[in-house]
């Protein structure tokens, strides 16, 4: 099964999270290789993110995406399945 997640950052913690960005790009490049994400796209103020993902459910994309470096940063999160 296919999700959209969609995540805003918080953006008063940039300068935390820099150190964090080669960290979150090769955990990104992990799943792309797996398969667990499709596509991925950040906006240009890089506080959002578009994720097509990989799952059996909602639930385990949850779980995966806890694991990414930037996570704690994440102020908003929508998973929604796609058909």
């Amino acid at each position: 099964m296919e999700f959209m997640v969609s995540a805003s950052l918080r953006a008063q913690n940039q300068e935390e999270m820099l150190p964090l960005v080669p960290q979150e790009q090769a955990h990104v490049q992990a799943l792309q290789e797996q398969g667990t994400i499709k596509v991925h796209y950040l906006g240009a103020d890089r506080l959002h993110v578009w994720v097509v993902m990989r799952g059996e459910s909602q639930d385990q994309v949850q779980k995966a995406l806890e694991a990414f470096p930037l996570y704690p940063y994440v102020r908003e999160l929508a998973i929604t399945p796609l058909l």
